[in-house]
């Protein structure tokens, strides 16, 4: 088959009423109340939807085009990266930057 068999593929499944993983991602992390790493995100996808076999390197992919859309925040300690739906993180004070402001008071 060819390359251009693929889109149509897509578009069956989305026919079908199947989430696509930015759908999945989204939404899993607007019903979290802490930040989550992309190993995490991934580990929760894949136990809810083991039929999709979700990769963190795709889930990464994902995460960082929400942020790009403002649909998602990205917060780091130390080597660590988290998200958290732009909600939560209003809403919860982000204690990822708490805990960096507090380590650079020092």
């Amino acid at each position: 088959m060819s390359a251009a068999t693929k889109p149509t593929d897509k578009a069956a499944a989305a026919k079908a009423g199947k989430p696509t993983l930015v759908e999945l991602v989204r939404s899993h992390l607007t019903e979290q109340s802490e930040p989550r790493s992309a190993a995490e995100i991934t580990t929760a996808l894949d136990q809810a939807h083991p039929e999709r076999g979700i990769k963190t390197t795709v889930v990464r992919t994902a995460l960082e085009g929400l942020v790009a859309k403002n649909q998602a925040k990205r917060t780091k300690q130390g080597a660590a990266v988290f998200y958290t739906s732009p909600d939560t993180a209003e809403q919860a004070g982000t204690p990822v930057q708490d805990e960096e402001q507090s380590a650079h008071a020092e």
